[in-house]
């Protein structure tokens, strides 16, 4: 019989969201989500990545606010809220050519931010309760 290391004592924390996955993702990819952000929504979503980044990174776990960000970055790269005249993503969306080869990796960028996004358990994500 082999003894596992974990105790069956030790309190579990799985209610708490980890941000491991979200740092991960985060850190492989920050580079080319400030640039698919800027492409697509401007400077302002692109200072939204960087200041997400630092809160992520100094508070070491999901908090409302990082939550909030993260759903408001992926809105931007999944074309979310880009039929909304008052918003200013339109006109960035449009000047895309749709042959260019920053559609995939944008389109690549969001799915792995999604999953990263579940994998950190917070799921609400994509359901209105960010």
């Amino acid at each position: 019989m082999k003894i596992e290391p974990k105790s069956a004592f030790v309190e579990e924390k799985s209610h708490v969201p980890s941000p491991e996955p979200i740092l991960l993702f985060i850190s492989a990819h920050h580079e080319g989500l400030w640039y698919a952000a800027q492409r697509l929504g401007g400077r302002e979503t692109a200072r939204l990545v960087d200041r997400c980044v630092e809160l992520l990174l100094h508070d070491r776990c999901l908090t409302r606010r990082t939550r909030i960000m993260l759903k408001q970055i992926l809105d931007v790269l999944t074309l979310e809220n880009v039929d909304d005249p008052a918003l200013p993503y339109m006109e960035h969306f449009a000047a895309i050519d749709p042959l260019d080869p920053v559609v995939e990796e944008i389109c690549l960028l969001s799915d792995g931010l999604r999953h990263a996004f579940e994998c950190s358990s917070a799921s609400t994500i994509g359901q209105g309760k960010a």
